[in-house]
């Protein structure tokens, strides 16, 4: 079964906005800095893992920089004073490696959405498919999913949104996408 690119966007997302307080915490020389940024970099590649992404494996190798001046032979406040260094150097490329891996994805959605615009467009412009509240939204959305899968000039479309994207992800854009009132 195909993981959701959409969760995975949403959730990837939310971590890069979470970066910018992580970032201001070293700035600020905030205790709680160090303990935060491994807090995050074990929840970012949790998600990594979770979906099957190497990109785990490196932020596991950075993250394991935190980790080397623990087993060196120097004084405890030395020790802090290493990890912050190496924390606030790899500050950087632990943003760039959550935001490479964001990209594709995110691209895949756009793309997506773009396919699911002018497909809906042309649904609406024909006059195909009109929607009836009685019914409700989620039933048009099916409707709508079906006709396309079944119209001889829109399946192409499905064909091509189906290697894209998981089914609940379809779903999910087309009810994103569509204006009820675009189908009067």
């Amino acid at each position: 079964m195909q993981k959701s690119t959409v969760h995975l966007v949403k959730e990837l997302t939310d971590l890069l906005l979470k970066f910018p307080s992580l970032v201001t915490g070293f700035e600020r020389k905030q205790p709680q800095a160090l303990a935060a940024l491994l807090s995050w970099i074990a929840a970012a590649e949790q998600l990594l893992s979770s979906y099957g992404l190497v990109a785990s494996a490196e932020l596991a190798g950075l993250r394991s920089k935190l980790t080397a001046p623990v087993h060196r032979d120097e004084h405890r406040g030395q020790l802090r004073k290493q990890q912050l260094r190496e924390a606030v150097e790899m500050l950087y490329p632990l943003q760039q490696c959550l935001q490479q891996t964001l990209t594709p994805y995110q691209q895949k959605l756009q793309q997506s959405a773009e396919l699911i615009r002018h497909l809906l467009s042309v649904i609406s412009q024909s006059g195909a498919l009109h929607y009836d509240a009685a019914a409700g939204f989620d039933s048009f959305v099916q409707q709508l999913w079906q006709l396309i899968g079944r119209h001889d000039q829109l399946k192409a479309g499905a064909v091509q949104l189906r290697s894209w994207l998981s089914q609940q992800d379809i779903t999910l854009l087309l009810a994103q996408e569509v204006n009820p009132a675009d189908f009067p």
